[in-house]
């Protein structure tokens, strides 16, 4: 399958979606993030995933403008927060003055608390206004988009973006998305922070085969399969790794034998049981100094 850099996947409402980009999750804003967006963009990503509760949308931002590439050539992602689901016009202003844009990519619901059906009909808005090209959700499962419909939703989300990697490869979700022409994007792809799955010995069969290391085999896995991947990195050693997965295919049988590690051990919080989580361990969200 020949696939690139600037290989791109079809949303439902049309847009072009790279299907390999940047999750800025946990980079410290400032020159920390600042430094490797812009080096994630010298290197060809045109990808760049962020988030109000990741408190780094302005150095995102000033990465970007600063790179001198065309807006108009770089995907930007960002999400509504659990605690602004009241107000998401307000929001996804405030956070399109962080970065310093007229509009986002893609926005995106954080996480199925209770109320997030009024948030994306908040969000259906949005997107008509022009403030956000595409919209979709985060952590959803079946159900809870089939909610969205039921509770007055008409526009089917283009994006589910959740955890996805071998151990937890989502199989059923996928299907059902791919039925209904929703992009699956994955975070974690090569497992959660301080637990990456690198060192399986079915990747280490691997590596010598295809001439390419085991994170390198995780990411051509989701995208060889059309699943948007976007792998946390903070060196340009890693930016650079992590995009140099084209110039090798991986058989259907060792796609399968990747897919066969699924326990579906899911690293993050179980998105049924999100409500239960207590308002007091969600991530503090601090004010963005300017640098």
């Amino acid at each position: 399958m020949e696939l690139s850099i600037k290989s791109t996947v079809n949303l439902n409402n049309n847009e072009k979606m790279p299907l390999l980009g940047l999750r800025v999750y946990r980079i410290k804003s400032g020159i920390d993030t600042y430094n490797t967006v812009r080096e994630a963009l010298d290197c060809g990503y045109r990808l760049i995933d962020t988030a109000r509760v990741y408190c780094n949308e302005k150095s995102v931002g000033k990465a970007i403008r600063d790179s001198g590439i065309p807006r108009e050539e770089i995907f930007v992602t960002t999400k509504l927060w659990v605690t602004e689901f009241n107000n998401p016009k307000k929001a996804l202003t405030e956070s399109l003055q962080r970065l310093g844009m007229d509009y986002v990519d893609l926005y995106l619901l954080h996480w199925p608390i209770k109320g997030y059906q009024r948030a994306y009909i908040e969000l259906e808005k949005l997107q008509a206004q022009g403030l956000t090209k595409s919209i979709g959700v985060s952590n959803f499962k079946p159900h809870h988009i089939l909610s969205l419909m039921e509770n007055g939703a008409c526009v089917i989300p283009q994006v589910n973006q959740t955890e996805i990697h071998p151990l937890n490869t989502e199989e059923e979700l996928l299907g059902w998305c791919r039925k209904r022409k929703i992009c699956v994007e994955a975070y974690s792809p090569l497992g959660s922070e301080g637990r990456l799955i690198l060192d399986d010995p079915r990747l280490i069969c691997m590596r010598d085969h295809y001439k390419a290391t085991a994170s390198q085999i995780l990411l051509r896995w989701c995208i060889q399969r059309g699943i948007v991947a976007i792998p946390k990195a903070t060196t340009r050693e890693k930016l650079e790794q992590n995009c140099q997965i084209y110039n090798f295919d991986i058989s259907n049988s060792d796609l399968e034998t990747i897919s066969d590690m699924n326990c579906n051990d899911r690293r993050n919080y179980d998105p049924d049981k999100i409500d239960e989580r207590s308002p007091l361990m969600y991530p503090k969200i601090v004010e963005e100094p300017d640098f």
